[in-house]
């Protein structure tokens, strides 16, 4: 089930109270230290709403977001009126990053994507009409459930860090505020999905599991984009691949589906039955 943020505005402009459902999600252990991350709030008529979402997550809430204190934290998670993103503390040229489905690039890439071109699409091997459970068992950003439930695929999101999954729902709640149906394509649910994917019952297993285990780390530093910046430095790298492969070839009923950079080696070292190659980045297919 789906845990946003807040409520998408009202007609008047209004924006709701934000809903912290503690039975809306499994919280795994943060995959971080803790001390790399606070929490504060730039609106003052949410200073009560950001404490709790900071007690949620665990995270210690600064009052003044310049004070010395705040420093002293690598990361802050932010909630401004309009977003909730993460800043680097000390770090001026450091722009706030947040998620947004809305984004002008990520608008065009939708606009311009098709069935028969989109590599990812190809992989999954169904098409959208015959309505496929697809399951993103590593979510992280989303940029690719994005373009799949653009393509009208209905695809369940699984993200095991609370942070992400906290950036994601902010993002997914201004999303549907527009009332684009392809948002309601898109439900989020924050667990491990090791311990997650085992509990489906064989009736509701999905015929489709993609895997995008994060990429590893380049040898220069100045080409990874902010995005893998701050995954690299608030997450820790997933150790057990060939765990969640395994367990997604034994969840999935049709195929598994994993993103791997173009020269990578294999996941876990097993042989797909067939790869789609792009540019950058290539689909391995394991069939089940």
């Amino acid at each position: 089930r789906d845990l946003p943020l807040w409520n998408p505005p009202s007609r008047h402009g209004e924006r709701e109270s934000l809903l912290f459902s503690q039975t809306d999600a499994i919280i795994p252990k943060m995959p971080m230290k803790q001390n790399q991350l606070s929490l504060t709030c730039t609106d003052p008529g949410r200073q009560t709403l950001a404490k709790d979402l900071a007690a949620r997550l665990s995270l210690d809430f600064i009052e003044q977001p310049e004070s010395g204190t705040a420093r002293q934290y690598a990361f802050t998670l932010t909630l401004t009126p309009d977003y909730l993103g993460l800043t680097r503390s000390g770090d001026k040229k450091f722009t706030p990053f947040y998620i947004d489905f809305l984004s002008a690039k990520l608008q065009y890439r939708a606009k311009q994507t098709r069935h028969s071109k989109e590599l990812l699409a190809r992989a999954i091997g169904i098409k959208p009409r015959e309505c496929p459970k697809i399951i993103d068992a590593t979510a992280g950003l989303g940029h690719d459930s994005f373009i799949l439930a653009t393509l009208g695929y209905h695809v369940t999101l699984i993200e095991q860090s609370p942070i992400l999954h906290a950036l994601l729902a902010d993002a997914l709640a201004r999303a549907r505020a527009t009332g684009e149906q392809t948002f309601n394509n898109m439900q989020l649910i924050c667990a491990n999905s090791l311990e997650w994917l085992p509990t489906i019952p064989d009736s509701e297993k999905p015929p489709v599991i993609y895997l995008d285990p994060m990429f590893p780390a380049r040898k220069k530093s100045a080409s990874v984009k902010k995005e893998m910046v701050i995954l690299q430095n608030l997450l820790t790298s997933c150790k057990e691949n060939k765990l969640l492969l395994d367990v997604a070839l034994a969840c999935a009923t049709r195929r598994v589906v994993v993103k791997r950079p173009r020269l990578a080696d294999n996941l876990a070292a097993k042989a797909p039955n067939f790869s789609i190659t792009g540019t950058s980045s290539r689909f391995d297919v394991y069939l089940v």
